[in-house]
């Protein structure tokens, strides 16, 4: 059975940049939580299922996967890519035995230190309206609406947020 993680303060949890030698573990890990994120559409869900070659392609077109590792093995990435608006993140997924430890919120501080690192005016993200923990950290980390909600998939009405750096 799985037991909650431990509480730790964001700075103690070590976020890394993986390589295309953890695509396969990435996987494994999308694979096993996205199913379980029903508030998104099943279409969306099943999408977000990419596999090791998926994340390769990904990693050689310019995407960074970000994240860390627990007792070996990843518990939780994002993706970011930078583009002419500033460093752009998503897919953040973290194995539902690690949420409330801290770990999505090292993966947002991480996420501005990177941004600021490589001359980045703003990070951004979309997260689902009505997600409360999404906008909850939104709300924690300085992230602002930026522009209308909008569909970025059928039956997913997303906010784009912005922070500036």
């Amino acid at each position: 059975m799985d037991t909650p993680a431990k509480k730790m303060e964001p700075e103690e949890i070590k976020i890394v940049e993986f390589g295309e030698e953890d695509a396969e573990e990435i996987s494994e890990l999308f694979r096993q939580v996205w199913p379980l994120e029903t508030q998104y559409p099943e279409h969306w869900r099943h999408a977000r299922m990419y596999p090791p070659e998926k994340i390769i392609e990904e990693m050689r077109a310019g995407y960074h996967y970000f994240g860390a590792r627990l007792g070996g093995r990843i518990v939780g990435v994002y993706k970011a890519i930078i583009t002419e608006k500033g460093l752009y993140g998503e897919h953040q997924t973290v194995r539902p035995e690690c949420r409330g430890s801290g770990l999505a919120s090292a993966m947002y501080i991480q996420f501005a230190e990177y941004g600021r690192q490589h001359g980045c005016k703003r990070n951004y993200c979309n997260i689902l309206v009505g997600n409360k923990v999404g906008e909850r950290l939104m709300r924690k980390f300085g992230f602002r609406p930026w522009g209308d909600p909008y569909y970025q998939a059928e039956g997913m009405l997303v906010q784009m947020y912005e922070r500036p750096l």
